[in-house]
């Protein structure tokens, strides 16, 4: 069944409607509160508030968009609001630049093993992360949309309420400025840079931005689990500059949200309530 029927249905009263609903938005959403945060535990919380805020207002849903459409602009228009996120309070191209610098000096882990792959990975997630982070906020959401998640320019700009011109400039201002620095500063962008992942681990480890007993990213569940995601170099071969940039960042895991976003919304819809949100 549809999103559109589904909220039909929704509204009318069925709570197993509302149930899927938000079950069928949830992993987007949380994929898109990662981009835009960076932490997990912060995009979880981002993501049952944007769920709650759909459920709670679905009455609203008057069909003019198609309904993830509107969902998507209720969760953007929240993490556009949000106050700064963990991550985001310090982190900046001239930090990201100065962790690489710190590492590139350094011999990459000789071990080829499964820890050591996995601690690259982490370094890989967080590190692109931060890069994302360190963009304006107007200018990294509209980078995600695009360049991620694929939506054309006019669905995206719909999404964000602005006009499509305004879309293409912060749209042009985000590729350029990560391409920019991707194609100065990264290993995996030009293998002419001196940067490799697992160079970068023992600085990571050494500053505390990764934590070899808690990763944050590398074992993070996914969805479709079991299926290998592309390595960078695969996915970029005979892509243009910009191309290349955002296949890095689409690299990243296709993060599932975790099982107790779903635990609240279930407590929410079940707590007898949920009819009177149409107040």
């Amino acid at each position: 069944m549809d999103l559109e029927n589904l909220a039909s249905e929704a509204i009318n009263g069925d709570r197993r409607a509302l149930e899927k609903l938000a079950s069928a938005l949830k992993d987007d959403i949380y994929r898109l509160a990662m981009r835009m945060l960076s932490i997990p535990s912060e995009a979880e919380d981002a993501t049952q508030d944007i769920l709650i805020k759909i459920v709670t207002h679905l009455s609203q849903f008057r069909g003019e968009s198609t309904f993830r459409t509107w969902a998507w602009t209720i969760a953007t228009r929240h993490l556009i609001n949000a106050p700064k996120g963990t991550r985001e309070s310090f982190v900046t191209f001239e930090l990201v630049e100065d962790m690489i610098h710190a590492g590139d000096g350094l011999v990459p882990l000789s071990s080829e093993g499964p820890e050591t792959a996995l601690l690259a990975e982490e370094v890989k997630i967080g590190c692109t992360g931060a890069m994302l982070i360190a963009l304006d906020r107007k200018d990294r959401i509209a980078y995600v949309l695009s360049e991620i998640f694929g939506l054309d320019g006019a669905e995206a700009a719909k999404v964000l309420g602005i006009t499509p011109a305004t879309f293409r400039k912060r749209l042009q201002r985000s590729r350029s400025r990560l391409s920019t620095f991707l194609m100065a500063s990264c290993g995996l962008a030009d293998p002419a840079n001196p940067c490799r992942c697992r160079r970068q681990i023992a600085v990571n480890v050494e500053r505390g931005t990764i934590d070899p007993n808690h990763l944050l990213f590398a074992n993070h569940p996914v969805a479709g689990a079991g299926q290998p995601i592309a390595s960078p170099k695969e996915r970029m071969r005979e892509v243009e500059e910009i191309e290349r940039a955002a296949e890095i960042f689409r690299s990243h895991p296709h993060y599932a949200a975790p099982a107790s976003v779903m635990q609240g919304i279930r407590s929410l819809i079940t707590s007898g309530r949920y009819r009177m949100f149409d107040a």
